[in-house]
């Protein structure tokens, strides 16, 4: 049994976390548990150091942001990610050829919305290194989204800041398909603890400086000609789980696997490039690509496996499709070849699959 299918967990506190917070701003965190097929119960009770699986997380925030968007349109935390204004931003750019296109357009969408957010981007390419501002104000911030009783509300600007950093450092790296390497990042709102910190600079590579005159992440002008890798139709798929797809982008992928993870998601459910169309999607002799995916610790084969293994658990939550259509469309001529390869791959059947999903609802 491969170990992929573990990866990209959340601990019980940051359920616990987000459950609590929707509570204090007036939002039934149970039914919103519910609504993203979660035990409530079982969260709250589990030990604290439990994990759960990322796409769950990914599918209470998303709900979350939606119920937060009916309080008030300008959700402040994380970008807006989640929300109508990052969904249709994203639709503006999918198109752009590179990430300094990508962000330009980005940053004259968000300029447009400042008014009603509250926040939006700026590009600035100096002589050695790029800088990608995130400017917040916090006078937009709706009292409703800090309510007395929040541990963080003193802090409100902070995680603000700090949370947008996060969601484009991460989102740049989807656009590519690599992981984008900072330089430094400056957040221009007071520290909120060691551990913050210490989150901070795990996720993103290097330590915040905090109470600095921006926000503001720097890395090599190299990267904003890094060619995007997305489509139209990779962007759908992104954005029915969008916080999962970046908790996966936080985990720093080595650039190789990261955008062959990309390429893959472009090219579709059926059949899947061969390894020497692969190199020449990246420019690489086959020989290159194999050393360097043999230095990441992974191989084209296993790559193309947790592409089909994450379809394939996606397309099992949808009760309608059999799973014998669900293999076809993994491009397996029989139903038999589908089920051993799943096994292969999670160590359970498809069938036992399901049914652990109906019994965790």
């Amino acid at each position: 049994m491969t170990t992929f299918n573990r990866l990209h967990n959340v601990s019980v506190g940051k359920f616990r976390r987000l459950l609590d917070y929707l509570e204090k701003v007036g939002i039934d965190a149970r039914e919103m548990a519910t609504r993203s097929g979660i035990d409530f119960d079982r969260i709250m009770s589990a030990a604290s150091d439990s994990v759960v699986a990322g796409h769950k997380y990914s599918a209470l925030y998303e709900n979350a942001a939606e119920a937060l968007q009916e309080l008030d349109m300008s959700v402040p935390w994380g970008a807006g990610i989640g929300s109508d204004v990052f969904r249709f931003m994203c639709y503006s750019i999918i198109n752009c050829q590179d990430l300094e296109q990508a962000l330009l357009r980005s940053e004259r969408y968000l300029k447009l919305l400042y008014p009603i957010t509250g926040y939006k981007i700026s590009v600035h390419v100096h002589p050695e290194f790029a800088e990608l501002r995130y400017e917040f104000n916090g006078d937009k911030l709706s009292r409703q989204f800090t309510p007395d009783s929040w541990d963080r509300t003193e802090y409100s600007d902070t995680v603000a800041k700090s949370s947008g950093m996060r969601v484009w450092h991460a989102f740049m790296g989807w656009l590519v398909g690599r992981d984008i390497e900072i330089d430094s990042l400056t957040i221009s709102a007071p520290g909120i603890s060691d551990a913050y910190t210490e989150s901070l600079s795990k996720v993103l590579g290097v330590e915040p400086q905090f109470n600095a005159d921006s926000t503001s992440l720097f890395f090599s002008t190299e990267c904003l000609r890094y060619r995007t890798v997305h489509t139209p139709e990779s962007l759908e798929a992104f954005l029915q789980n969008a916080v999962y797809s970046l908790i996966a982008q936080d985990s720093r992928p080595a650039s190789t696997g990261a955008a062959i993870r990309s390429l893959l998601a472009k090219s579709g459910y059926g059949s899947l490039p061969s390894f020497e169309s692969m190199s020449e999607n990246l420019h690489m002799s086959p020989s290159s690509l194999r050393r360097r995916l043999h230095g990441e610790g992974t191989s084209y084969q296993e790559l193309k496996d947790q592409y089909r293994c994450d379809i394939a658990m996606r397309q099992l939550r949808n009760e309608k499709l059999k799973i014998h259509e669900i293999g076809e469309q993994l491009g397996f001529l029989e139903a038999s070849s589908f089920i051993r390869s799943f096994r292969n791959w999670t160590g359970i059947t498809p069938k036992q699959f399901r049914t652990q999903l109906e019994e965790n609802e």
